[in-house]
């Protein structure tokens, strides 16, 4: 066994944030034996060698020194690439559930990887929504209760043992929705009230900005109004959505006009000065439109809901923002949807 395995428990589990109390609790020993272990007081016996190895999330080689390189990044980078693949625009209830059940079967290979486990309670999030609006596992309502069920066992686990803020307050925002869409109000409250609110005005990002003057010059503030810019569009741009859609099912067309016109002025500000938005947000007017075009269906304006769709589908088509095979999957959903409101 190499000498430096002690070193290397240590430096690992400090890697992942752990304390000694908590990777015990994981492997079952008490607090005294992981603090012998990396002292070299005294070293682990040979059968705890993989438990130790799979609640740090390495391989037993990278344990016993033998390759020290942490391949974290390297799996959260290869399991993203894989999930971008398994979009399919045309059959988004379809392609939710496959990719709960691949981040499923990750999460389980890598159990201690919080960057894997927040992406698989995410989806599970995105899955409750079609499990709950739109009847997806109707025909097999024990399974869709254990893949939510299975998505709050991950989060718990998550909040309970990560130390990355970030992560933790994904995972808050990701219960509070699979809790909303099992109808459990209660506990969607209870993450949703430990998450940041915007009462808190004193924001890091403001006085980042301040230091940044005071510190360089106004050349680097100004860099930093860019980043922090992009950061609130990116709030914005979530919450106009949740406006715009909301508005688009629930409100009276004058209303509904008036709200969605409101955001689409903010949007088209920030647009006005490009690097405020960074990539060009193609899925904000994906959304944006196809809920105006509802407004006008639902009112019985079929007309204005027609030329919306073709002003639509003449723009994206025109700035070739998506390939062939997603315009068309575009072009479906959207006349799809006027012909049946």
């Amino acid at each position: 066994m190499a000498n430096n395995l002690g070193l290397n428990i240590k430096n690992f589990r400090k890697n992942k944030g752990f304390t000694q109390e908590e990777l015990a609790g994981m492997l079952g020993v008490t607090p005294q034996a992981v603090s012998r272990w990396e002292s070299e007081a005294g070293l682990p016996d040979v059968s705890m060698i993989v438990p130790i190895a799979q609640a740090l999330n390495i391989t037993t080689d990278m344990l016993l020194g033998n390759n020290a390189l942490n391949q974290d990044g390297y799996t959260v980078k290869a399991i993203q690439e894989k999930l971008d693949t398994m979009y399919d625009i045309s059959d988004p209830r379809g392609s939710a559930l496959k990719r709960v059940l691949f981040l499923a079967d990750e999460s389980n290979k890598n159990p201690m990887n919080f960057e894997i486990g927040i992406m698989y309670v995410q989806e599970v999030a995105g899955l409750s929504y079609y499990i709950d609006m739109e009847g997806l596992l109707s025909d097999d309502p024990a399974r869709a209760e254990s893949i939510l069920e299975e998505g709050i066992k991950k989060g718990v686990t998550i909040i309970r043992y990560s130390n990355n803020q970030k992560i933790i307050e994904k995972t808050h925002y990701a219960l509070a929705w699979i809790y909303i869409h099992k109808k459990d109000f209660e506990n969607a409250r209870e993450h949703i009230n430990v998450l940041p609110s915007l009462e808190n005005r004193r924001i890091k990002e403001l006085i980042t900005s301040e230091l940044a003057f005071f510190e360089h010059g106004f050349e680097e503030m100004k860099d930093s109004f860019v980043a922090t810019n992009r950061m609130f569009y990116s709030v914005i741009a979530a919450w106009f959505h949740c406006i715009v859609e909301n508005y688009a099912y629930w409100g009276e067309k004058e209303e509904a006009i008036k709200n969605l016109e409101w955001c689409e002025n903010i949007v088209k500000a920030f647009e006005e000065i490009p690097e405020y938005i960074g990539v060009e947000d193609k899925g904000f007017w994906k959304k944006f439109n196809h809920n105006k075009m509802m407004v006008y269906a639902r009112a019985g304006e079929q007309e204005k809901a027609n030329e919306i769709c073709e002003n639509y589908l003449d723009m994206i088509k025109e700035k070739k923002l998506y390939s062939e095979e997603e315009y068309q999957s575009i072009e479906k959903e959207f006349k799809d949807r006027i012909y049946q409101l």
